[in-house]
């Protein structure tokens, strides 16, 4: 298991490099964190949430429960985030549901880690692993 620590983080954001979004879209919970402080650097008010559940605490569920669609009307560029890609389908079926239901905006993903064995490679992410990460924002 890896620690990723606030002060990770810090580093981590002072690194972003992308261009800034009309609005953000965290995939709750995991998203969160990393969507308010995006929120700031980039001095926007437009953050959404979407809950995708595909883990109990650390097993993975048969099936991806996403409720909580947000309202994107009026957006044209969105930034997609969430903590990590591990096996991708989180990533995956927002976007899957995301793009159906808003055919005509521009989607791109952000995460915090990629695993290369995930389904799905973000636009954009910080650092590649192949460990399990318990995230400074997590109490177990």
């Amino acid at each position: 298991m890896r620690e990723y620590k606030y002060e990770n983080f810090q580093n981590d954001l002072k690194k972003i490099n992308i261009n800034k979004p009309d609005a953000i879209v965290a995939i709750a919970r995991g998203g969160l964190t990393l969507a308010h402080h995006l929120a700031e650097i980039f001095d926007i008010r437009e953050v959404f949430a979407i809950n995708a559940i595909s883990y109990d605490k650390t097993k993975k569920k048969e099936k991806i429960d996403i409720f909580n669609i947000p309202n994107l009307h009026g957006f044209k560029n969105i930034l997609i985030v969430d903590d990590i890609s591990d096996s991708g389908e989180t990533f995956i079926e927002v976007l899957k549901l995301l793009k159906e239901k808003y055919p005509d905006l521009n989607f791109k993903t952000l995460s915090i880690f990629y695993k290369p064995t995930s389904k799905f490679k973000p636009d954009f992410y910080f650092h590649k692993t192949t460990e399990w990460i318990k995230f400074f924002w997590e109490k177990y």
